[in-house]
């Protein structure tokens, strides 16, 4: 039997499939590239999108499509704390209301903690925190599914240094790339 085996042919063993098949998974997710963002809808207040890096930069109450994902940053809020928590010392808590649509045909999923992120002028990136918005009212989040043709509204936080300037909003369409919505938060 040991004779057999070291006799039978390579593609005819259960590991090349399995490599096969993963080379394939990382060619469909190379080949796709990332997704470009766009303006569908806009505030009143909104101006015309500015443009750093090549990534376009949209502001608070612009609908912004990326992918079947329809973006809307509605309320920007700085807090120094709730009745059960605070954060540290020297730091806030920024707190944003934000809408998801889900314009495609199947079932989407978002988490927080991998697809958005907050930056400031200097470029430093933060990653979402429990802030007293989720804390009182757990099903104020803005994580879980979406069903297709629906939308989702919930809270997302982040902590900061107090005076902290030029902060910008990124939502990832997806964790592993597929494109960017960066929304200046006007802080």
């Amino acid at each position: 039997m040991d004779q057999q085996q070291a006799k039978k042919k390579f593609y005819k063993r259960w590991w090349f499939w399995v490599l096969v098949f993963i080379v394939i998974i990382i060619i469909a997710a190379a080949g796709s590239g990332p997704q470009k963002s766009q303006e569908v809808g806009s505030n009143q207040n909104s101006q015309t999108p500015s443009s750093s890096n090549n990534q376009a930069v949209y502001k608070v109450g612009d609908q912004v499509k990326l992918g079947d994902a329809i973006l809307t940053v509605n309320q920007v809020e700085l807090s120094s704390g709730g009745q059960f928590a605070k954060p540290a010392a020297g730091n806030q808590w920024i707190n944003l209301n934000i809408t998801i649509e889900n314009d495609g045909t199947s079932q989407k999923y978002i988490t927080t903690l991998g697809q958005m992120f907050l930056m400031d002028k200097d470029n430093n990136s933060y990653q979402v925190t429990p802030t007293d918005r989720v804390l009182e009212n757990p099903s104020a989040s803005l994580d879980g599914s979406i069903v297709a043709k629906t939308k989702r509204t919930g809270w997302v936080g982040f902590e900061i240094k107090k005076g902290q300037t030029g902060l910008k909003f990124q939502y990832n369409g997806s964790m592993f790339g597929g494109g960017s919505i960066v929304i200046d938060l006007g802080r």
